[in-house]
């Protein structure tokens, strides 16, 4: 998958196609109800929620039977490390290179603590909350800059998990973003108001993103061209 051939139209088919054939978004819904659109991980409450919303979202390394573990590893993490993150208000278009340095050293010290137990051959063992997990965390907490990404992404972009591979990949979607932001430009609007032009005005750029990569990487559909498009609209 080449993302420099991105369109817009593109990334109207994949959100509709995402939007519409899974429940991630109706869960993600959830967890926004449920914390007023403002996860505080301070909050018991919340990190409950957010595990939740993990499990939906194909976490299967966090049971719920094993949560209470998770809910100490996060909220030790959110207090040593998880505040230092850039406010939630900043798009990752506007953040500098040593912020997303800094991101990614947060989410390589989330992904190695301890998000369950499991018992093997009479020994007990720590399961870590691990990659796919953690970005899915930050993702959560920093909708408009940080992206989840799951192994089928990991692998399309040839990312071992590690946080230097995590800051390549932020790295490359803050290109994409760009990219994007300039085709928004292009149609005579900013990038901000792309979520409303493709009528999804309660989601973020990020979010629209990850359904164009989740839908291309890790469903590996081929989506239309902008022409082909054209043509499916005349036929009426």
């Amino acid at each position: 998958m080449n993302y420099k051939d991105v369109t817009l139209s593109k990334l109207a088919v994949a959100s509709f196609m995402y939007d519409s054939l899974t429940p991630f978004n109706k869960s993600l819904k959830l967890l926004d109800d449920g914390t007023a659109n403002s996860i505080d991980l301070d909050d018991d409450e919340h990190r409950s929620l957010l595990l939740e919303w993990l499990n939906d979202w194909g976490c299967r390394n966090l049971p719920e039977s094993q949560h209470g573990v998770a809910l100490k590893s996060i909220g030790e993490w959110y207090d040593a490390e998880g505040r230092t993150l850039f406010p939630e208000t900043r798009p990752i278009w506007e953040l500098e290179m040593t912020e997303l340095t800094a991101a990614a050293e947060t989410y390589g010290a989330l992904k190695d603590r301890a998000g369950a137990l499991r018992v093997r051959k009479g020994s007990t063992q720590e399961v870590r909350i691990g990659p796919t997990a953690a970005s899915k965390i930050l993702f959560a907490i920093r909708r408009k800059a940080l992206m989840p990404w799951d192994e089928a992404m990991r692998r399309h972009f040839n990312c071992d998990g590690s946080a230097d591979s995590y800051l390549e990949y932020l790295r490359q979607i803050r290109k994409l973003a760009l990219d994007i932001g300039g085709l928004c430009q292009n149609k005579g609007f900013h990038i901000e108001d792309l979520p409303s032009k493709l009528e999804r005005p309660g989601s973020t750029v990020i979010e629209l993103i990850n359904e164009y990569i989740w839908v291309t990487a890790t469903r590996q559909v081929e989506l239309p061209s902008s022409e082909g498009l054209e043509r499916w609209v005349e036929l009426g």
